[in-house]
């Protein structure tokens, strides 16, 4: 008679191992709060004057990841019944014309982290990367990049207006005083830096509006631009942004600007003091038209006349570009 076998402990212990995770990552899937963390997204970013859509939620054993994300910025106000729909991911949504035109994210995973205790964001988009983290015991610490994100990339297009190609990189690294609690960090209080690093940037067509002063904003159709480069560093000492150095240079402009940005408590709100000198190449001057002739009101530069000097302030969300005096 065949002695009896008997199956080897670490093999029993694998099998119960096995199961266990297999059984919780069902589990996971089956029961994981997805109605609640979208209506939570949703309604956060409602309250700050944003209209996010998602297109999926599902979660990982660090944290959550939603595909098909549209953030967009609303003319008006989200009624009740939109950020109800928005956040149920049901019903009928309007359209770009009452929520804006979206930035589009490929997907966007979110997870806890320890050190220090925070968010920390990773995003597929424009066909590069944008990871970002909040965090800190006592001030808050965001720290944000964008790496080869492409300008023809995703809805940016249509989100700016313009036809654009290149490479877009930055880092941004602050440190904000924090109120009661995270949501009341003060950005207008900031230290820390902003770093930009861009390639081969092209305009090749659309419209933009030019601030003018007095208010008034002149929309103007764009020719093709060959941008260049654009590279700069400003460092923040209390909300105080002093330039570096900012400078912008292809073979149809170089432009380079001076002064500081004095950050708001909203982003939106903060106010560029910014001396700015533009040199155009003759023949794209001309190719201008209306727009080369708007530079020679600009006054030539005192140090170097081969520049117009101009002056950029107002706020961000509003700007001025007037002759400098």
């Amino acid at each position: 008679m065949p002695p009896e076998t008997k199956t080897a402990r670490w093999k029993v212990f694998l099998g119960y191992a096995v199961f266990a995770v297999v059984a919780f990552v069902f589990g996971l899937f089956v029961t994981f709060p997805y109605d609640a963390i979208r209506g939570r997204i949703v309604t956060e970013a409602a309250q700050a004057g944003l209209a996010v859509r998602i297109g999926s939620l599902r979660p990982g054993l660090a944290g959550v990841t939603a595909t098909q994300v549209r953030v967009s910025k609303p003319p008006q106000p989200l009624s009740a019944e939109v950020v109800a729909a928005l956040a149920s991911g049901e019903g009928t949504v309007p359209g770009a014309l009452e929520l804006g035109e979206p930035l589009l994210f490929d997907s966007v995973a979110v997870r806890p982290t320890l050190f220090p205790p925070g968010v920390a964001v990773r995003a597929s988009a424009m066909g590069g990367t944008l990871t970002a983290s909040v965090g800190g015991l006592g001030d808050v610490k965001v720290h944000a990049e964008a790496d080869g994100l492409k300008a023809s990339g995703g809805n940016l297009p249509a989100f700016t207006g313009m036809d654009m190609e290149g490479e877009i990189n930055g880092v941004l690294a602050l440190t904000l005083p924090k109120g009661k609690n995270t949501a009341d960090a003060d950005l207008s209080q900031a230290d820390g830096e902003l770093t930009l690093d861009t390639k081969g940037l092209v305009i090749k067509g659309g419209k933009v509006s030019l601030p003018m002063g007095g208010g008034q904003v002149v929309p103007m159709d764009l020719p093709r631009v060959a941008l260049g480069a654009l590279t700069g560093r400003i460092q923040f000492e209390k909300g105080l942004g002093t330039v570096q150095t900012l400078r912008l240079k292809s073979e149809d402009l170089e432009a380079l600007a001076t002064g500081t940005l004095k950050l708001g408590k909203k982003l939106e709100y903060s106010e560029p003091a910014m001396d700015v000198n533009v040199k155009l190449d003759p023949d794209f001057q001309k190719r201008l038209g209306i727009l080369g002739a708007g530079v020679t009101i600009l006054p030539p530069d005192k140090k170097d006349p081969s520049f117009r000097a101009a002056r950029l302030a107002g706020f961000l969300n509003r700007p001025t570009f007037l002759p400098r005096r």
